[in-house]
């Protein structure tokens, strides 16, 4: 039984090579850590050269689908969660693109006012600690100490999509909570008044509110009070840029 189609006149010779290996990947004709066919039973199977079949392995390994292993050839990747999210955190980690940036912040805007919502309903008695022993640490964080006070905000919105335990969801969300550390320091390390304090007690507010609605298991205020806060941080962002 053939399992691929004939390689024909429609584009790069590799990259239908690839197409095909993938196509075959994604119907699990070939397993994860299974083996790929050797490099002449390749040019073999599609009547290509060798260096058309290096071009294809060469693409698949560039995406993660498959891993080289020197000296005894291509294996199907193992696809976990923890994969794509490495490589999502990668793709953020690099980028300093000021639209990708706006594109985040719009992005936790549509999910985090859910999670924010799911989160009241589903919360336990630790989450609720949790919350509380965060909020405590962000008063008592010295203005100065923007470092800190980054992963603290990070920490407050991580807690509330550990409240969901959704492992896709996490997948989603977490290479954007990796990034928002560093991006809150590049973008927000100065205020846009020039007003530390007021800064912190606006975010402060809304964490607060957030947490109050959640203690209460008000999911309709949770959802609102984060997309109120998102919006402000939208706001900011685009004011900073301007500065």
């Amino acid at each position: 039984m053939n399992l691929f189609q004939p390689i024909e006149n429609r584009g790069p010779l590799s990259k239908q090579v690839e197409e095909e290996l993938t196509r075959a990947i994604r119907k699990g004709q070939y397993q994860p850590l299974q083996k790929l066919p050797t490099e002449n039973e390749l040019c073999s199977i599609f009547n290509v050269s060798r260096t058309v079949v290096r071009e294809a392995i060469k693409g698949l390994n560039a995406k993660g689908i498959v891993e080289v292993k020197k000296g005894s050839g291509a294996y199907v990747s193992e696809m976990s969660i923890k994969n794509a999210s490495e490589t999502l955190n990668m793709f953020f980690k690099l980028s300093s693109d000021q639209d990708v940036m706006l594109s985040t912040i719009d992005s936790r805007a549509m999910i985090e006012p859910m999670i924010a919502a799911k989160s009241a309903l589903v919360r336990t008695e630790d989450h609720l600690a949790q919350l509380q022993e965060n909020i405590q640490k962000m008063k008592q964080c010295p203005l100065e100490n923007k470092r800190k006070e980054a992963e603290l905000d990070n920490q407050f919105h991580r807690i509330l999509l550990d409240c969901v335990d959704n492992p896709v969801l996490h997948l989603l969300v977490d290479p954007i909570f990796n990034l928002m550390p560093k991006f809150k320091l590049g973008v927000f390390a100065k205020s846009v008044e020039g007003n530390l304090e007021k800064d912190k007690e606006e975010m402060m507010h809304y964490h607060q509110l957030i947490a109050d609605a959640i203690i209460s298991q008000d999911a309709k205020k949770a959802e609102n009070f984060m997309r109120e806060h998102l919006r402000i941080t939208r706001e900011n962002y685009i004011k900073a840029l301007k500065q």
